[in-house]
């Protein structure tokens, strides 16, 4: 009898069945932040770890009661430094931004630094809205050393082949398959990738820097690359020797590794970029925390 009476009613199945609710509408936070990357197990979160993604989601459970993730527009490896990193996350309520951001500051290690924390423009994904990528490699060179800049330099105390070097990092320029100098233990499906520009700077007597912008880099490439530079310079390998490694498509073809302490993700582009900021190349300070923007 109460089948029959469901069947013979004229409620509508839709009444019968309470709708879901709709989900209330989130909203798209965006930090801008930078760290010293020498305590850390590298940006992206591990279980067993201590990364910056961690860090920053542990002070965001304090504050907000609840747990997030956030999404990083570049996953930098154990001991890399970032000088500009951008990371987002979602939530279904309003912040006070003044407020959040200084508890945020409050709660986070002090290798890390947060430098603005802004409603995201609409469709703003920190990945998929980037153009380009900019990381700097840094070298001190010669004999001595300096405690200012061990943290941010990879020390080599003996003289390198620079023109040969520099010679030799023209072959990375363009689109190229870079399965050569990718991490073995990388989870690339495609190892095609675009380095817009290459540019070399001298700051002062020991420091030289690489500048390489790109669309997008894989796992260590920047590291393997600057090894397999270094080995150039050593006179180990020639500068016409970096077409075939990268034909090669064989990590065992390249060079060495270079030290995570010397690079530094410098610059996420969100606008159109082809060639590294030239304010970047003055040979004015030996190191800089704070370049004029352009």
């Amino acid at each position: 009898k109460v089948m029959e009476s469901v069947c013979n009613s004229k409620v509508s199945a839709e009444e019968i069945i309470p709708s879901k609710a709709p989900a209330p509408p989130t909203i798209t936070y965006r930090i801008d932040l930078n760290y010293i990357g020498t305590p850390f197990y590298g940006w992206q979160s591990q279980p067993h770890g201590n990364t910056v993604q961690d860090q920053i989601e542990k002070a965001l459970a304090t504050i907000l009661r609840e747990k997030v993730r956030i999404s990083g527009a570049s996953r930098t490896d154990t001991g890399v430094h970032a000088e500009h990193q951008v990371a987002t996350f979602r939530l279904p309520r309003e912040l006070d931004l003044r407020k959040t951001m200084r508890s945020l500051e409050a709660l986070i290690p002090e290798a890390i630094g947060i430098t603005g924390l802004t409603l995201a423009e609409p469709g703003f994904h920190p990945i998929q809205s980037a153009h380009a990528k900019l990381y700097r490699y840094r070298f001190w060179l010669g004999r001595g050393s300096n405690a200012f800049t061990r943290r941010y330099t990879w020390a080599i105390p003996y003289d390198l082949n620079l023109d040969a070097m520099k010679e030799a990092s023209r072959a990375f320029a363009g689109r190229h398959n870079f399965k050569s100098l990718a991490a073995m233990d990388g989870s690339a499906k495609t190892f095609e990738r675009t380095i817009l520009d290459i540019q070399w700077a001298h700051k002062g007597e020991n420091l030289v820097e690489i500048y390489l912008l790109g669309e997008g880099f894989l796992k260590q490439m920047v590291r393997n690359l600057v090894g397999t530079l270094v080995e150039v310079g050593q006179g180990k390998r020639t500068p016409g020797e970096m077409a075939l490694i990268l034909a090669a498509q064989d990590r065992t073809k390249a060079g060495m590794t270079a030290p995570a302490n010397g690079l530094s993700l410098v610059e996420i582009h969100y606008e159109e970029a082809t060639r590294v900021p030239e304010h970047f190349l003055s040979s004015a300070a030996a190191l800089s925390f704070a370049y004029p923007r352009a």
